[in-house]
């Protein structure tokens, strides 16, 4: 169950990441520099959010599989 809701927050920060970089694009676009570059900040935050529930879903993976393994061994 876990998995499934790290999957899906990872997914969700990506979504996030790219909606909200396509905002800063218009805002850029529409606005100019000194009106849009503040809105570069949201894509920022939510790809470090990415990387950040990416990151950590790999290492709970790991985590996980090494415990299986340990069990195995342990049952040798």
């Amino acid at each position: 169950m876990m998995e499934r809701i790290a999957r899906f927050m990872e997914f969700f920060w990506l979504a996030m990441g790219l909606l909200t970089a396509a905002w800063a694009v218009y805002v850029l676009a529409a606005r100019g520099w000194e009106a849009g570059r503040s809105w570069l900040l949201f894509p920022a935050v939510c790809t470090a959010m990415w990387g950040y529930r990416r990151f950590t879903r790999r290492k709970m993976a790991q985590w996980a599989q090494w415990q299986r393994i340990d069990k195995e061994d342990d049952g040798k």
